[in-house]
């Protein structure tokens, strides 16, 4: 059987923000995305329809500033790679802020 991320756990911090211009709905559609879950899991974790979710999809891609659910998909997984790294070592990135 292959292993399915949780929904609302795709992420170690809560505080992280894949970027503050998105809703919290927005961030957690992206999150689960980025994760490995398809569409129709998102939906149906989220009770949403496929047109609220493709409404949502066209919002983060405007926001963001992506021209495809691809690329807006990677755009996350390299925000929460950095997010990862920034948590797993932060001696490393402590003069950066």
């Amino acid at each position: 059987m292959k292993h399915e991320p949780n929904l609302i756990v795709v992420h170690r911090t809560l505080d992280f923000q894949l970027d503050p211009t998105l809703t919290g709905e927005e961030a957690i559609v992206l999150r689960a995305l980025a994760a490995g879950q398809t569409d129709r899991q998102v939906c149906k974790a989220l009770k949403i329809g496929s047109t609220a979710f493709l409404r949502l999809m066209r919002a983060m891609r405007t926001k963001i500033g992506t021209g495809d659910d691809t690329s807006l998909v990677a755009w996350a997984k390299l925000r929460i790679k950095d997010a990862d790294q920034r948590i797993d070592r932060p001696e490393r990135y402590a003069r950066l802020t």
